[in-house]
């Protein structure tokens, strides 16, 4: 009996967009700087720490990943949580429009917390074809 053949075993990897990255740096520089500088409220520099803090992460951390052998989504925050998304089992990942939606086998839809103008577009555009390329499991 000849077993039908698997998907490649492929993670692909999303990462921040650079500019999103960048404005949260330069909006923490900025509220950092207001903060030192006038005798404003002490938030400044709270979110100034916070968003350059953030920035910071958005450059160095992954966004989403998603394996194509498990049509497995993990959404990975920027402060290490990770949440994940199976379309197995009934459910399935679907791409509409700039979001990515998972639905669910009873009709509900739920909007997986991962958008287009967030990530690399090189990389987004690939897991968008490997979700529509990828075969349903029986």
């Amino acid at each position: 009996m000849v077993t039908p053949p698997r998907p490649p075993r492929t993670t692909l990897t999303v990462r921040y967009n650079p500019p999103v990255a960048w404005a949260f740096l330069a909006l923490g520089v900025f509220n950092f700087l207001l903060g030192l500088l006038a005798d404003g409220p002490l938030i400044n520099l709270i979110l100034g720490v916070l968003f350059i803090v953030l920035g910071a992460l958005f450059l160095s951390r992954p966004y989403f990943t998603y394996t194509t052998h498990t049509r497995t989504l993990d959404v990975i925050a920027p402060i290490g949580i990770r949440r994940s998304f199976h379309g197995s089992g009934g459910d399935a990942l679907t791409v509409e429009g700039p979001r990515i939606v998972l639905v669910r086998a009873d009709g509900k839809r739920k909007k997986l917390p991962v958008n287009r103008w967030m990530s690399r577009a090189p990389e987004w555009d690939a897991v968008v074809e490997a979700i529509g390329h990828t075969p349903k499991a029986p």
